[in-house]
């Protein structure tokens, strides 16, 4: 079983997706789940709501998981609760779960500050913490060796374990081999100075809109960057502290459109995203009000992926069993928002049972 985190918006279809996933596979996931940013502009109310809501789904859906990340890193420092930093409500919300909390160098003093008060009072039950650090990051760690060994310093005594995630975000425009360099340059001078446990890379090749890299009516392979950026790393580093992660097959820079649902049928054609080897394959179609099919797109999309030799077959997981059932027109019909809890499902699945560096 490959070491493999999941990055995901904390949203009904990919809790969903993770609830459906295989027994065995749920005792060795530990999934970061990032807010959802729903619009810009929102208010302490909506972003109450929005926390709650999450709350709920986590409580019904992944009670057989043991623990997992968990971030506000897409919502606006501006959005305050009672005047308090947002993630402060998080805790609160969440403080019955064993969330892990995650720290980063570019969140305020207040926002770290935070975590460490809330384990101290005993409002996390989690002995982990996550440290998030972006490109901008890790260019040289001498530059950020002193930041990070304050928060450490910060935290003594509170967390048994740390660990350090590298976020590339979306690597498509990332010269690979440079990047790959540097986190060859920056982990291992880290691991000397930090007593980090686990060392999570992540990143995704999917942008915000799907258009930059595939048409409408049209399929093709799809290469993954953030594979091509880690596999020196962990061929290199043979510590066993190293793991992959990936934002499965949505971006990270997704955030939902604040459109009314007619007038989104205007701005979007139906995709399927299919990871094998190491290439995401990308269906797209057309215009869903204006193409005849409309939604029953989908059913086409995956009549075409079931026939394809890469397809894993029903049995493989919950999301391709889903796919051959809409490929042969059965059960209820598929929308843009109902695609991701299978697709999602299957992408992990892969990755977990049968990926190969």
């Amino acid at each position: 079983m490959n070491k493999y985190v999941p990055f995901l918006k904390l949203k009904v279809n990919e809790v969903g997706a993770l609830n459906e996933l295989a027994d065995d596979l749920k005792a060795t996931i530990v999934p970061f789940f990032d807010l959802p940013r729903k619009k810009e502009g929102m208010t302490a109310e909506e972003f109450c709501a929005l926390t709650e809501k999450s709350a709920r789904s986590v409580e019904r859906n992944l009670s057989d998981f043991g623990a997992f990340y968990l971030d506000n890193f897409d919502i606006e420092d501006t959005v305050k609760v009672n005047g308090t930093d947002n993630y402060q409500f998080v805790i609160d919300r969440f403080c019955k779960t064993n969330f892990i909390p995650v720290i980063g160098l570019d969140r305020t003093f207040a926002r770290n500050q935070l975590v460490f008060d809330a384990k101290k009072s005993g409002q996390i039950n989690a002995n982990q913490i996550a440290l998030r650090l972006q490109a901008e990051d890790i260019e040289e760690f001498a530059l950020v060796q002193s930041e990070i060994l304050d928060l450490f310093n910060l935290g003594s005594g509170l967390f048994e374990q740390w660990i350090l995630i590298i976020d590339n975000r979306v690597c498509i425009e990332i010269d690979a081999g440079k990047r790959a360099a540097q986190l060859l340059s920056f982990v291992p001078a880290c691991l000397k100075a930090i007593p980090f446990d686990e060392v999570v890379v992540t990143g995704s090749s999917i942008p915000a809109s799907i258009g930059d890299v595939i048409g409408t009516n049209s399929e093709g392979v799809h290469e993954r960057q953030e594979l091509s950026i880690f596999q020196p790393v962990i061929e290199k580093i043979r510590n066993g502290k190293i793991s992959f992660g990936d934002y499965t097959i949505v971006s990270p820079l997704y955030s939902d459109i604040d459109i009314p649902p007619e007038a989104l049928r205007n701005v979007t054609a139906p995709k399927i995203a299919y990871s094998y080897g190491k290439v995401h394959y990308i269906f797209r179609g057309g215009q869903l009000s204006s193409h005849p099919r409309g939604n029953l797109q989908y059913n086409d999309l995956a009549e075409r992926l079931v026939s394809m030799e890469f397809y894993r077959t029903p049995p493989y997981s919950f999301g391709d069993h889903y796919l051959n059932e809409k490929a042969n027109g059965r059960g209820k019909g598929v929308t843009p928002s109902s695609i991701l809890k299978p697709t999602i499902n299957a992408h992990i699945t892969y990755m977990c049972r049968d990926f190969k560096f």
